[in-house]
């Protein structure tokens, strides 16, 4: 068993990894740059968010299927590697090319939704790998790091060109993240050489559909509307703080390192209160974050709401994979995870188009208000159902570290 090469190259794969989501993240400058409105930007991240409703069930069957993440994660990138190659071209081709410009892009985001199930559920593997017991947070840190650097370093790029140059550097980074990949030792996902491959007819689609299972997925949807409004929209709070657009990858560079230290502490936290709670920590503190845009008014405020961004979302992706890989069906853990995606990017789909429009009505801060209220629901909502659950369903979580009011094995 190969620990300390997977133990060496494994972050450093996450670390080039996420210079593609730090160049991602530009992606509303980009659509702001080429004359994109908030309406038009709200229909565009509807239609890549409804690509997800596609291709991370398609993905992540061919992964439970061939046995291996790892391989899927490649040609995911593989994809994404080429679309973004040609974004910058058809951006400076006007008007007439916008339309293929929309059609390359939710092409590329077919791949690159899944490309992140891919390696989250990896990681998943590797820290619950009886011979290799790598922290799950030692690894997932990394990635922080390098979207929170490389989205610093995009600051000084933007400046000196037209941000649409950013997709070359995401090209860049997918190419690079599929060789140290390909150096990866099998081993790190359980040597699914040696697994049988399933066949599609004998796959437990069925046993997906647990009350469990379901009520995480609602959660899920209404988790996911405002944060997705968030993460599209920020750019238009900026103005109310009077700071520019080309500050916004130092912002994400404020958000992206203060996951480190979360994610380093989580599964101490989680091994104690189990993994629903730092979940609904997630909640509250994106809630304050909305909030801060609300009532603030300074630079300070500003970059307070990024630490808060950067907590709550350390505490939601090291929670969410480990949640629900725990109440998953043995063998359909990515098929899992690729439904309850599917299910929140129907959410996220319609809450996208209306987005941008309900933005211009109601105002920005008006707007983030909204997201605080919607945010909360979503946790009273994963509180009341845990508790319907445990009283009432007889099939309870197979592991107790997805406890919630002490739910166990057995149920109460």
């Amino acid at each position: 068993m190969n620990r300390k090469k997977i133990q060496l190259q494994l972050p450093l794969t996450e670390f080039v990894y996420n210079g593609c989501f730090a160049a991602a993240n530009f992606l509303s400058v980009f659509l702001t740059a080429i004359g994109f409105s908030a309406g038009q930007m709200g229909l565009m991240t509807a239609a890549l968010n409804g690509v997800g409703i596609i291709s991370q069930p398609t993905w992540g069957v061919i992964s439970d299927r061939i046995r291996s993440v790892k391989r899927c994660f490649m040609l995911c990138m593989a994809g994404t590697a080429l679309c973004a190659l040609a974004v910058p071209g058809l951006s400076r081709g006007g008007g007439g090319w916008l339309p293929v410009l929309a059609v390359v892009l939710v092409v590329m985001y077919f791949f690159f939704h899944p490309s992140n199930m891919m390696m989250e559920l990896w990681l998943v593997r590797v820290s619950s790998h009886p011979q290799l017991r790598i922290p799950y947070g030692s690894v997932r840190s990394w990635a922080s790091v390098g979207y929170a650097l490389f989205s610093l370093a995009f600051v000084p790029v933007t400046w000196a060109m037209h941000v649409r140059n950013v997709y070359y550097f995401f090209a860049g980074f997918a190419t690079l993240s599929i060789l140290l990949t390909a150096l990866i030792p099998a081993e790190s996902e359980g040597n699914p050489a040696r697994e049988k491959r399933q066949r599609l007819r004998d796959m437990p689609f069925r046993s997906i559909l647990d009350t469990w299972i379901v009520g995480y997925a609602v959660f899920e949807i209404l988790y996911q509307i405002p944060f997705s409004w968030r993460v599209t929209y920020m750019v238009f709070t900026l103005p109310e703080f009077q700071v520019d657009n080309s500050l916004y990858g130092a912002l994400m560079f404020a958000a992206g390192i203060c996951e480190v230290p979360m994610l380093l502490m989580v599964r101490r936290f989680s091994g104690r209160f189990g993994w629903g709670w730092p979940l609904m920590l997630s909640v509250a503190l994106l809630s304050a974050e909305y909030l801060l845009y609300v009532l603030g008014h300074s630079v300070v405020t500003l970059f307070s709401a990024q630490l808060l961004r950067g907590f709550s979302y350390a505490l939601y992706v090291a929670s969410r994979y480990q949640y629900l890989s725990r109440l998953a069906p043995e063998g359909m853990e990515a098929s899992t995870q690729a439904l309850v995606n599917s299910i929140s990017a129907v959410a996220s789909l319609a809450a996208a188009a209306a987005g941008g429009f309900l933005l211009e009505a109601l105002g920005t801060r008006s707007f983030f208000a909204l997201l605080c209220a919607l945010q909360l629901i979503s946790g009273l909502f994963f509180i009341a159902h845990h508790l319907f659950a445990a009283r009432f369903h007889h099939t309870a979580p197979k592991d107790s570290g997805c406890r919630l009011f002490a739910v166990s094995r057995e149920g109460t």
